[in-house]
């Protein structure tokens, strides 16, 4: 039986070992470097967060991140946004990324280029609120 008998369809779909292999560097190498996705909230941003003892019925909350409740005598991170987590979850979720898991509200970074963008994007925002003649209804006092 002949090597290219064993194939289905056509021979030239086919990626041998030495060629994967040259793919795979070839992918690692373009992608090195690129940031992907927002970076880490700022260590002050976190330590600044709102605690919030869960005392009544009414303040139970489902957080976002592991879709349990927080409930009668947990304590509560809230974000500026003011939508609650577990410590245990929003903690390391803000190790990763500065956005709120429900609205996407960005807290600060320490990373300077991406608060140079940040506020860029605020700005932007904030132009086309006012042409628009609408606001962003936020008024928590964070850019």
């Amino acid at each position: 039986m002949r090597l290219q008998d064993t194939y289905v369809g056509n021979p030239g779909d086919y990626v041998n070992a030495a060629e994967y292999e040259a793919l795979l560097q070839n992918l690692a190498d373009s992608d090195s470097g690129a940031k992907h996705g927002s970076p880490p909230a700022a260590k002050a941003a976190m330590e600044g967060l709102q605690s919030m003892l869960v005392e009544k019925e009414e303040d139970v909350m489902v957080c976002a991140i592991c879709r349990d409740t927080v409930s009668i005598g947990e304590i509560a991170k809230n974000l500026p946004c003011r939508h609650g987590y577990h410590i245990e979850c929003i903690v390391p979720w803000l190790g990763s990324r500065n956005t709120c898991p429900v609205c996407r509200f960005e807290l600060p970074t320490d990373d300077p280029d991406y608060e140079e963008e940040r506020k860029k994007r605020v700005v932007v925002g904030g132009l086309r609120a006012a042409s628009s003649g609408s606001s962003s209804g936020d008024d928590s006092g964070f850019e």
